[in-house]
């Protein structure tokens, strides 16, 4: 399902707001820019899971894995080697690459379950890697933190937590506009053809496994990229990057937004994580104060909120938020 040809000039305009809007009085405060970068960097994250399982139909549960190993290698290149932010970078997209291609050629040799519970298996390695500091490499619980001499001082401190925001806005436009392009060639469609029938590409002739492995890797570089931009807001490469719960994160925000649909991954990343940050306040600003007990205490679990809400839209609205604005556009056609 595609935003359909005459509202996709809305797409480009939106970002283009979203860049106006970065120099007028409304984001002032360093904390709401801090929280849309990060909204911003999530909606790019869920964006290139969107490419696995909405446009390629392969339910991977460890997406976070090439998240966090593009954070990792760059902050291990700045820390340990001394290299500049754009060569750090680099290392850390080709880092994850090299992970995806290898972990990639062993899980899709299976598909379906298997193949989700392989990605589980490569993904949770990794997280106990992180966790553990296995060969030094991680930091463990201490993480391994941003090496500031490395970095542009344009990007540090909270004064320029603006140009935080902006770097946020540029990555979401570059993975958008991958997508984009990636999910009109002709690759795209042949991943969308492997999504609802893949015994017909084989006999068109074509390969499925080179093709998924494409897809697959593709989206790990995508996702190495918003690493390195993760590193670089918040300081750090932690291990709950690497978690599993935050591919499963990603699941709930792609559901959320509208799965192939593109922009409803992104808003459903938005969404997401301005809900998630906003909940969190709400008990520690008194606003859960004169509930009751048995009502207060789930409110203030930001988890047992956004559970509801997915529930809510699964059972609702299948489409996501994106099959909602469809169905209401179609609704205002009919009776126009």
């Amino acid at each position: 399902m595609l935003l359909p040809t005459k509202y996709k000039f809305l797409i480009p305009v939106l970002f283009v707001l979203a860049g106006v809007v970065s120099f007028t009085p409304v984001l002032d405060d360093p904390g709401l820019q801090q929280t849309l970068a990060l909204a911003f960097l999530f909606g790019a994250l869920a964006l290139s899971y969107d490419l696995l399982l909405g446009f390629t139909g392969l339910l991977s549960f460890g997406h976070s894995l090439y998240y966090a190993a593009g954070a990792y290698g760059a902050a291990y290149a700045m820390s340990s080697w001394g290299w500049s932010l754009p060569m750090a970078a680099l290392f850390g997209i080709f880092f994850s690459v090299g992970i995806a291609v290898f972990t990639g050629i062993a899980a899709l040799r299976v598909g379906g379950i298997a193949f989700a519970m392989v990605t589980l298996a490569f993904g949770e390695a990794g997280h106990v890697i992180a966790v553990r500091n296995l060969w030094g490499l991680s930091g463990g619980d201490m993480t391994l933190v941003l090496n500031y001499e490395s970095v542009p001082d344009f990007f540090l401190g909270v004064a320029n937590t603006r140009n935080l925001y902006l770097l946020s806005l540029v990555v979401l436009v570059i993975v958008y506009t991958l997508v984009w392009w990636l999910t009109q060639s002709s690759a795209g469609r042949v991943w969308q053809a492997l999504r609802e029938n893949e015994q017909r590409v084989s006999v068109l002739g074509l390969k499925p496994f080179s093709f998924k492995l494409l897809a697959f890797v593709i989206a790990a570089a995508m996702a190495a990229l918003v690493g390195v931009a993760s590193l670089i807001i918040n300081n750090n490469a932690n291990p709950g990057m690497a978690a599993s719960t935050t591919t499963i994160s990603l699941l709930l925000m792609v559901v959320l937004g509208g799965i192939a649909t593109r922009w409803g991954a992104v808003i459903g990343g938005l969404v997401y994580v301005i809900l998630n940050q906003r909940l969190s306040s709400l008990d520690t600003e008194g606003a859960l104060s004169g509930l009751p007990n048995w009502l207060s205490g789930p409110m203030s679990e930001p988890a047992f909120i956004l559970g509801v809400i997915f529930i809510l839209v699964v059972m609702f609205s299948p489409g996501g938020l994106a099959g909602a604005f469809y169905r209401l556009r179609m609704k205002f056609a009919t009776k126009a």
